[in-house]
């Protein structure tokens, strides 16, 4: 009767073990859902970022133009922090008379030059889109996710929409 006792124990463990191992894998399985579905939106932040950014640039640049006796270019120098081997050109931006940084020219590609003069870096590799609207004088950058970032070249005003 002994080992009938042992080989029902040796099951009841068993099972226990197997039930703790399914919680376990359960548990682990909801939060790695919750995780996996929470990437997109965390990656969709990325222009909410880039507007902090772009601000601070822009009064950068203004107040270097102020400091420098306002000239209709400013030379923009950024460094390379990905790769200090690598001598960056620096880039020469023209600004209205406000102070405001301009396209070379009106139309989404001079967005797009624009946004990569400021941000160092290029419009693609930030998942925008450049467009240049003619009825506000601004350029406008779309992210994929629906989020917007409006520059307006008259009065430096930008603005941010996210969308629904």
């Amino acid at each position: 009767m002994q080992t009938q006792q042992k080989a029902e124990s040796d099951l009841l463990r068993l099972y226990g073990r197997m039930i703790a191992i399914g919680l376990v894998l359960v548990i682990m399985a909801v939060i790695g859902a919750k995780y996996f579905f929470t990437l997109p939106q965390i990656a969709a932040r990325g222009l909410e970022v880039d507007h902090a950014r772009f601000l601070n640039v822009l009064v950068m640049v203004r107040s270097q133009w102020l400091s420098l006796g306002k000239p209709p270019q400013m030379q923009l120098n950024w460094e390379a922090f990905d790769n200090i081997s690598k001598d960056t050109e620096p880039s020469v931006v023209d600004v209205n008379g406000l102070g405001w940084p301009q396209p070379k020219q009106l139309s989404g590609q001079g967005c797009q030059d624009l946004w990569q003069q400021l941000m160092g870096a290029e419009v693609d590799n930030a998942g925008l889109v450049a467009d240049y609207l003619v009825k506000d004088n601004s350029c406008h950058y779309r992210s994929h996710n629906g989020d917007s970032l409006g520059y307006q070249l008259n009065s430096g005003r930008v603005i941010f929409l996210t969308a629904p």
